[in-house]
C-alpha cells in the first residue's frame, strides 16, 4: 500500500459544467453522477442507531487484558496495529482490535438501559467462535443471568445478526479464538425509531481519559443521523440504498454497477466542516481509492442566494476531473479492503470518494462505509449541531445560523463545552460553582436572578 498526499488540499469550485441526464452516452473517461433520492420516514427503519459508541456514554472493557485509551493507535494504509479495544467504541472502522488466541471478553456498558435490536462487527483473520449475551446489571461472568443473544462460528466477513427486542444496559461478547485476527466496526443497535432523526439522542461523554487520537476518530461527521446524506453516485441499482455508505453500520453495504468503470461517491456532510482524516471500508479488490474534500459540488450551479442547487444529475468531463486535487489517495493490492488517509486541516462540505481498478473486473465494486472526521485543537473547537458534536473550527457561526459568543459551541443549548453552563438569560456560571446533584429548596427561595416580571402601567381613559 502507498498513500500520495498533494501538497496544496484546497480546492476550487468548478463552475463550467452543465448537468445532463444520467446516461452511458458520456465518455469512458467521463463520469456522469445521479443523485440519491432524499430520505424519507419509511426508509429511516432501515437505518439504527449504533449504541456502542463513547459519545452516548458507552464504555467498554477487555479480560484478560485491557488497553487504555491513551495507547489507541489509528490505523495507516499500510497497517492496523491497535491493541486497544477503545477503538471498537470509536466512529473509524478501519481501526481494528487483535484478537490473540483463546478466550477474550469484551464487556460494554450502556449509559442506560435499552432496548436492543441488532448486533454487528467486521472480522478479519479471526476463526473461532462468539457468544453475544446482554443483562440489566453488571453480573458476575458465571451469573446465569445472563441472557445468550447469539451464538456462532466467525467467518471471514461480516458479523450482522437480528437479536429481536432485547432489553439490556450491558452487552458481553466473548470469543474463542483458535486464529488470531482482528475484529472491527463493532455495533450494538437499538431498535430504529423515528426519533432518531427528529429528536437525535443527547451527546455524553462517560470517560476521562482521552487522547488525539481518541478525540479525532470519536465522532464521524459523515453520521446519517446528524444530517449528512449520501447525495450523487456514479451507478447503482438503487441509489436510495447509498445511505449505507453513512449508516454506521460498517456490515451494509452499497454495490455499483458491475460495469461501472470508476464507481464515485459524493457525500453531504450536511454543513461546512473541519476534516482532517478520511477513512473507507469496501470489499477487497486491487485498485486505487481518491479521496476529496470539496466546498462545493463540482459542476452544480449556485443560486443567487448562494445556496448550493443538487440537480438530478451531474456531468463530470476529464478535464473537470483532472483540476480536482484529492487530498490522498491509497492503493490497495486486493487484500485489504480498507483505506485511510490524513491530510492538513481543510474545510469543505462535501466529500467525493472514487474508485480505479488496476483492471477491468466483471464483478461489481461495494464500498461500506465512508468516514469523516476533524479534531478539536488549539485555537478550535467542537461544533454542535443537531445535538450532535462533531470535530472543528468554529468561524464565530453554528451551522444553524445562531451566533456563538467567544468561539464557544452550545451543546443542548444550555450547557457550554468549556464547562459553563447558560442560564435563559445570558449569563454564564462556571460548573465548579453548580452542585452535583440538584440541592434541596431553601426554606424561602430567592426570585430567580434572570426571570422578568413585565409590570403593566395603567393608562388614563
Amino acid at each position: 500500500m502507498e498513500i500520495m498526499k498533494t501538497s496544496h488540499p484546497i480546492l476550487c469550485a468548478v463552475c463550467l459544467l452543465a448537468a445532463v441526464p444520467f446516461a452511458n452516452s458520456a465518455s469512458a473517461a467521463d463520469l456522469v453522477l445521479q443523485k440519491v433520492p432524499p430520505l424519507s420516514v419509511e426508509k429511516t427503519s432501515a437505518y439504527p442507531q449504533n449504541l456502542a459508541r463513547y459519545h452516548f456514554g458507552a464504555a467498554i472493557e477487555a479480560t484478560p487484558k485491557s488497553q487504555p485509551i491513551g495507547q489507541l493507535q489509528l490505523s495507516t494504509t499500510a497497517e492496523d496495529s491497535n491493541a486497544a479495544e477503545a477503538a471498537l467504541l470509536c466512529d473509524d472502522p478501519t481501526v481494528g482490535y487483535a484478537l490473540p488466541s483463546g478466550t477474550t471478553t469484551l464487556l460494554v456498558s450502556l449509559s442506560k438501559i435499552e432496548n436492543i435490536g441488532s448486533i454487528s462487527l467486521l472480522n478479519k483473520g479471526a476463526k473461532g467462535d462468539v457468544t453475544v449475551s446482554c443483562a440489566n446489571a453488571n453480573l458476575p461472568a458465571t451469573s446465569p443471568q445472563w441472557q445468550t443473544l447469539l451464538q456462532q462460528e466467525l467467518s471471514n466477513d461480516a458479523l450482522r445478526a437480528n437479536v429481536g427486542s432485547r432489553e439490556a444496559k450491558y452487552v458481553r461478547l466473548t470469543f474463542n479464538i483458535s486464529e488470531p485476527g482482528r475484529i472491527a466496526g463493532l455495533g450494538v443497535y437499538a431498535n430504529p425509531q423515528v426519533s432518531d432523526f427528529t429528536t437525535p439522542r443527547a451527546q455524553q461523554w462517560a470517560v476521562q481519559e482521552k487522547s488525539d487520537s481518541f478525540a479525532l476518530i470519536s465522532y464521524n461527521l459523515n453520521d446519517i443521523h446528524a444530517k449528512a446524506r449520501a447525495l450523487y453516485v456514479s451507478s447503482g441499482s438503487n441509489p436510495a440504498d447509498a445511505n449505507n455508505l453513512i449508516d454506521g453500520e460498517a456490515a451494509t453495504t452499497y454495490s455499483f454497477a458491475a460495469a461501472d468503470r470508476s464507481p464515485t461517491t459524493v457525500i453531504d456532510m450536511g454543513k461546512t466542516s473541519t476534516v482532517r482524516r478520511l477513512s473507507a471500508v469496501y470489499a477487497p479488490r486491487a485498485g486505487n481509492l481518491q479521496f476529496y474534500v470539496l466546498q462545493s459540488l463540482p459542476g452544480a450551479p449556485a443560486a443567487e442566494s448562494g445556496m448550493q442547487i443538487t440537480p438530478d444529475s451531474v456531468f463530470l468531463d476529464d478535464a473537470t476531473l483532472a483540476s480536482l486535487k484529492p487530498v490522498g489517495a491509497v492503493s490497495d493490492d486486493g487484500s485489504n479492503g480498507r483505506a485511510s488517509v490524513d491530510f492538513p486541516a481543510i474545510s469543505g462540505r462535501y466529500v467525493m470518494v472514487r474508485w480505479t481498478p488496476s483492471a477491468q473486473q466483471d464483478a461489481a465494486f461495494s464500498l461500506a462505509e465512508v468516514s469523516a472526521f476533524g479534531k478539536a485543537g488549539q485555537g478550535d473547537t467542537l461544533l454542535a449541531a443537531n445535538n450532535g458534536l462533531s470535530f472543528g473550527q468554529v468561524n464565530g457561526q453554528s451551522s444553524d445560523g445562531k451566533t456563538m459568543l467567544d468561539g464557544k459551541t452550545m451543546l443542548d443549548g444550555k450547557t457550554m463545552l468549556d464547562g459553563k453552563t447558560m442560564m435563559d438569560g445570558k449569563t454564564m456560571l462556571e460548573a465548579k460553582d453548580m452542585p452535583a446533584e440538584p440541592a434541596a429548596p431553601p426554606a424561602l427561595p430567592q426570585p430567580p436572578p434572570f426571570t422578568f416580571i413585565p409590570v403593566i402601567v395603567p393608562t388614563s381613559p
